[in-house]
């Protein structure tokens, strides 16, 4: 029974056309030149590092990047001796790409993440550093995911 689930299971899949978003992600086809950087510096430092390790100098697509970024750490809800229990993290990014035509494209990308206030601090820090790296590697994966529908 389960053999049949799986041959249908695989017969469909590749009937009706599906195919991996991020398909070709680890094969890079751009040179991004990350040139100014404002707003948050371990965000920033992140989402240039993701870029910087998705890009690929040898290139003939050179495409010179911008962005500024924004970040916030909210109090969502506190107990009731007015500890803070829940925290939002929220990232906004705002990219300006220069384009090899010449065109300068626009994006903006935003990201939350709800984080339960861990009672030991280390290991509260730790976890929202994870959290950044994680957001970071997301915000680069639109960004790439843009840059490949530019015409």
């Amino acid at each position: 029974m389960k053999k049949l689930i799986s041959i249908f299971l695989l017969f469909f899949l590749i009937s009706c056309g599906f195919s991996p978003v991020y398909k070709n992600i680890g094969s890079s086809k751009y040179n991004l030149i990350v040139n100014k950087m404002t707003g948050n510096l371990t965000i920033n430092n992140l989402i240039k590092n993701q870029i910087n390790t998705y890009s690929d100098k040898k290139s003939e697509k050179k495409y010179n990047i911008d962005f500024n970024t924004e970040f916030k750490k909210t109090i969502i809800t506190k107990n009731s001796s007015g500890v803070a229990t829940n925290y939002e993290l929220y990232v906004k990014t705002t990219f300006s790409v220069l384009v090899p035509n010449g065109s300068v494209e626009e994006f903006v990308f935003t990201e939350k993440f709800n984080v339960k206030n861990i009672s030991d601090a280390i290991e509260q820090r730790n976890y929202e550093n994870i959290i950044k790296e994680n957001i970071a590697s997301s915000i680069k994966d639109k960004l790439i995911s843009k840059i490949a529908n530019i015409k």
